[in-house]
């Protein structure tokens, strides 16, 4: 059973202004962590714990997160660019006023999990989201253009003025999610259609 974090950040590991690099040896734990305005370069983090972690204003390039644990975990205001996302379970972070804030550029986030998330302060462009879930989560107004879609599912999901221009391989059921407005483009915008099985000739 993993240990209690701290209440109100006593005694709890601090970073601040720090870089990580993937030359910088052996990551330091970051379970429980305060990290903020720190940035980590081509880090393997795989598999790491960032359980009860409070990340803010923290920047990733070029790193290996998958399948980390971000139970109890807070993330707002950081981005991630070219890392790699698989299998991470988004929707076990810890909920606040603000929700998740990050924005994710050029990541691979292939069988990645969202459920029940406040995601209006994300964005998601130009991300391999393969087998991605969606679930129960708000996405209005939320930026997934040039994201690779294919065998994403989504249920019970507010997509209301969301931009998927240049977005791709995506089917949504209009009858199970909420898409008015939604900002799309062809061919891609057949997958809409595709949900109702509905076939487009001539």
């Amino acid at each position: 059973m993993p240990a209690e974090v701290p209440p109100h950040g006593e005694g709890r590991p601090r970073f601040e202004g720090s870089v990580f690099t993937g030359r910088s040896g052996e990551a330091p734990e970051f379970a429980g962590a305060l990290v903020s305005d720190c940035t980590f370069r081509g880090c393997d983090l795989s598999g790491a714990s960032l359980r009860g972690a409070h990340l803010t204003d923290c920047v990733f390039e070029g790193c290996e997160l998958a399948v980390v644990d971000l139970a109890d975990a807070l993330v707002q205001w950081t981005t991630f660019t070219d890392c790699r996302l698989t299998g991470v379970r988004f929707g076990d972070v810890r909920r606040d006023a603000i929700g998740l804030s990050v924005t994710l550029e050029g990541c691979d986030l292939t069988l990645a999990s969202f459920r029940d998330l406040d995601l209006r302060n994300c964005g998601f462009r130009a991300c391999n989201a393969r087998e991605c879930e969606f679930f129960a989560c708000d996405l209005r107004e939320v930026d997934l253009s040039g994201t690779d879609l294919e065998a994403a599912s989504f249920a019970r999901v507010d997509l209301r003025k969301a931009d998927l221009r240049g977005a791709r391989n995506y089917v949504i059921d209009v009858c199970d999610n909420r898409v008015a407005g939604m900002r799309v483009d062809l061919p891609e915008a057949l997958g809409l259609l595709a949900a109702l099985r509905v076939r487009l000739e001539g």
